[in-house]
């Protein structure tokens, strides 16, 4: 009966352990994905400014990268037109308020994208909690079956 019992308990903390590692990847997958929604917010934001900085310039000047670490000073002769890809790799002409529009639009929808994954993470991290605790009070009570007669 004894061995029985021993071999639930270990099937249980197998089984756990592997919930625990699932768990570990699903925060590390989102944590990915946050971060990669960082980035692309945080560049986004980096062209609204840019934009609305071009229409205030008598001359406007812009770097342009041309890859190898390399960029030119660009002069941009005209701030209010702008080419857009919205997806796809579809292109399309839009004013440059327009463009600021629709690129704050999409800021929001990563923000609310982000906090989403946020309220992920955080409830697949007190599941990893839980499970974790499972596994604690199971490998207490194996110690404290294995070791009987034994007080503190």
């Amino acid at each position: 009966m004894v061995n029985n019992m021993e071999n639930v308990e270990a099937r249980e903390l197998q089984m756990l352990e592997q919930y625990l590692e699932q768990f570990t990847k699903q925060v590390e997958a989102y944590s990915r994905q946050l971060e990669m929604l960082e980035n692309r917010r945080m560049e986004t934001a980096t062209a609204v400014e840019t934009l609305k900085n071009l229409v205030d310039q008598e001359e406007p000047t812009v770097l342009l990268q041309i890859g190898g670490g390399v960029s030119l000073r660009v002069h941009v002769p005209e701030t209010d037109t702008v080419l857009l890809n919205i997806g796809a790799d579809v292109v399309v002409e839009r004013t440059n308020a327009e463009t600021v529009d629709y690129l704050e639009e999409r800021m929001t929808e990563m923000e609310a994208l982000a906090k989403k994954i946020v309220e992920s993470i955080e409830q697949v991290q007190k599941q990893a909690h839980d499970v974790a605790k499972r596994m604690e009070s199971a490998y207490s009570q194996a110690q404290t079956r294995m070791s009987p007669g034994i007080q503190g």
